[in-house]
């Protein structure tokens, strides 16, 4: 199993995210810490997911530790969202992909499950979850790739949210404007 570290500093506010990445044979596992100041107050957020090797989430798992509050939620490939005791959250029907607000690292997802053609707009139903407090929905978001260099950039587009996002050649965040840069 390979293994991959990174660290992401807020821009906008204090904080910043240790995240561990597990490659396996037939699974990638992503562990990660938050921390991050708002309205002077520190927030720490954790979040655990479990990824088939084609980048489609099985599971996640984040904990509001202010809140004391956790969400877990297990998906299948089909798009079908599902709740702890197994019941089906049918208005996340359809999303594939999911979007925490505190962390940079699920616009990954979408970017490593697809090939990409420079200047075609891809559109995505997302499960948005919002860090702080917990509460999730189904979104539309739209990437498309700018540039296809070493480093590569996508539009982001999320309502009347744009910004660019730059990515490694492995598809993670070296820099979301004003929000997050990697520092490793």
């Amino acid at each position: 199993m390979s293994k991959q570290i990174m660290f992401w500093e807020k821009q906008q506010t204090t904080g910043s995210e240790y995240l561990e990445l597990s490659c396996g044979n037939q699974t990638i596992q992503v562990e990660s810490t938050v921390l991050f100041m708002e309205d002077g107050v520190p927030h720490r957020v954790t979040y655990k997911i479990l990824l088939d090797t084609n980048w489609v989430v099985k599971h996640i798992y984040i904990m509001n530790h202010n809140l004391g509050k956790t969400l877990s939620l297990s998906s299948n490939e089909d798009g079908s969202w599902f709740d702890d005791n197994g019941d089906e959250i049918h208005v996340l029907r359809g999303a594939v992909d999911i979007d925490i607000s505190c962390t940079p690292f699920t616009n990954s997802l979408p970017i490593n499950r697809l090939a990409w053609i420079p200047d075609e707009p891809k559109l995505f139903e997302m499960v948005y979850v919002s860090a702080h407090d917990l509460t999730f929905k189904k979104v539309k978001q739209m990437y498309t790739l700018i540039n296809d260099e070493e480093t590569r950039t996508f539009h982001y587009r999320s309502g009347t949210f744009e910004s660019p996002v730059i990515v490694d050649k492995d598809g993670f965040v070296l820099e979301y404007p004003e929000l997050f840069i990697r520092r490793f």
